[in-house]
């Protein structure tokens, strides 16, 4: 590879000054450096880059889950406070409403072309949030302060993830479609951490332990150290990633450079010319219309935002109150409600029961995003995949018709097996993961999307599709709630 360079270089300075302005333009500024970069950045070796996505996926995910996955601590530390039974109502609005801000700003800055979100500051942020955090738990402050700092570094968190999800899918949004799949199935290992974490935390107790003030205490800090790690990790594949020449190509080419095949053209003039545009890219931006790339994309903006719409309006609001029926017979067996000890076996207890839902909905999401790539599993047709996000409207009877355990229920139990309830959830999930990550895949390989400055556009309108379709899902959970 490196020979057909050197003889071309060779070829160049063979030629008389006035013959080609071009070539004198081509090797200045360190261009035979540039050059050697080019031309080894075709393949991303050893899938250093593809495995940097993964790592920013989960520290994407961490800031929310750790504030949720702490809850208990956050609740004695906010115990004798009007907060102490609600305050997850305000982590939610604080967080989705600061997200949702701040998204929008950037969509509306990113349109500019000279605007660009570098990802290394906002996961500095968070890792100092984390930090602060776990030295928190240390601290003895209580009630209405520790609840007003707990606010600050969450809307401070919420903000700075924003940036980052912002800047890792414009980024990936420039590489073929497995790097925007790295990121979704790094997002599907947090959730299946933060579960398995839990479930495992049910079975540590029996179901009517109260863990003691220190067991409590050490597993907040222990959330908050894992979290603190994992974003420096993220950093430092951030700072190695920057220097891998396949990163730099696939972020400086333009769209007739971004694939991982050689070029190869029989007329030298015309790679010349490609290779000028590669160095010269960043100097002819352009603004994009956010307008333009949403009509262009309407249909993957709906599709996943109704993709996670769908899922939030019915996880977890209503399926943490499906339990088992060999704990609690339908209301047309016995009274609503009333418990039910036919054997001692653990898994059947409503904490482990409901907690095992959840590590079964993010292993299902987390399998989901790994099955695009598969060829036989990725399709980027937008029409289909408006069609199959329609059709998991189907979920929400389905999830309504299962044991829910409420003292307001007035459905009736259609779905009175354990198994098959199981079962709807894994297909439930599966189905979250795997069209989540098809719509985003798809949005930048669009043929109308041409430009890098598009691709890198569309990529952020598409995750605010997504965070957008988180926020209207759990404000229809509500009245999805009342249906019961």
């Amino acid at each position: 590879m490196f020979d057909k360079y050197k003889t071309r270089i060779r070829h160049l300075l063979s030629k008389k000054p006035d013959e080609h302005y071009e070539s004198q333009s081509l090797l200045s500024n360190q261009s035979i450096e540039h050059l050697e970069i080019y031309a080894e950045g075709l393949h991303d070796a050893h899938n250093v880059v593809y495995w940097v996505f993964v790592l920013y996926g989960v520290a994407m995910l961490l800031p929310w889950n750790v504030f949720i996955t702490a809850s208990e601590y956050f609740a004695r530390r906010f115990a004798g406070t009007s907060y102490d039974e609600n305050f997850q109502n305000y982590f939610s609005i604080c967080f989705t409403a600061t997200n949702l801000l701040v998204f929008t700003y950037l969509l509306w800055q990113q349109s500019k072309a000279t605007y660009r979100v570098d990802i290394f500051w906002p996961a500095l942020a968070n890792a100092a949030i984390f930090g602060i955090l776990a030295i928190s738990v240390a601290i003895s402050t209580e009630g209405i302060t520790y609840f007003a700092l707990t606010i600050v570094l969450l809307v401070l968190t919420a903000a700075t993830t924003s940036y980052f999800q912002v800047g890792v899918f414009a980024d990936a949004s420039r590489f073929p479609p497995q790097y925007i799949q790295a990121v979704m199935s790094g997002q599907g290992v947090a959730g299946v951490a933060v579960a398995v974490a839990s479930i495992l935390s049910a079975f540590a107790g029996s179901a009517t332990d109260t863990p003691d003030e220190a067991a409590v205490t050490r597993s907040a800090f222990l959330y908050f150290m894992s979290a603190f790690l994992i974003t420096v990790a993220a950093l430092v594949g951030r700072v190695i990633v920057t220097r891998r020449p396949f990163y730099i190509r696939q972020m400086n080419s333009d769209p007739a450079l971004l694939s991982n095949s050689p070029i190869e053209q029989e007329d030298e003039e015309e790679q010349v010319d490609d290779e000028q545009r590669f160095f010269s890219n960043q100097q002819q931006q352009t603004e994009v219309s956010i307008l333009a790339v949403v009509q262009k994309s309407w249909g993957l903006v709906f599709a996943v935002a109704y993709v996670f719409i769908i899922t939030l309006a019915v996880f977890p609001s209503i399926t943490a109150l499906i339990k088992s029926v060999s704990r609690h017979l339908p209301a047309s067996a016995t009274t609503q409600g009333e418990p039910i000890h036919s054997n001692n076996n653990r898994f059947l207890d409503d904490d482990v029961f409901v907690a095992f839902h959840f590590v079964l909905f993010n292993v299902g999401d987390w399998i989901g995003r790994i099955l695009p790539i598969m060829d036989s599993m990725r399709t980027f047709k937008p029409k289909l995949l408006v069609v199959l996000s329609l059709l998991r409207t189907l979920f929400v009877p389905a999830f309504l018709f299962c044991n829910i355990v409420a003292s307001d229920r007035t459905l009736p139990v259609l779905i009175d097996n354990d198994v098959v309830y199981f079962l709807i959830v894994s297909i439930f999930a599966v189905s979250n993961g795997w069209l989540g990550s098809l719509t985003m895949m798809a949005a930048p390989q669009q043929q109308s999307i041409t430009s890098p400055a598009e691709k890198s556009l569309v990529g952020s309108v598409m995750s605010f599709s997504l965070v957008a379709g988180l926020a209207i899902g759990g404000g229809m959970s509500f009245g999805v709630r009342s249906m019961v």
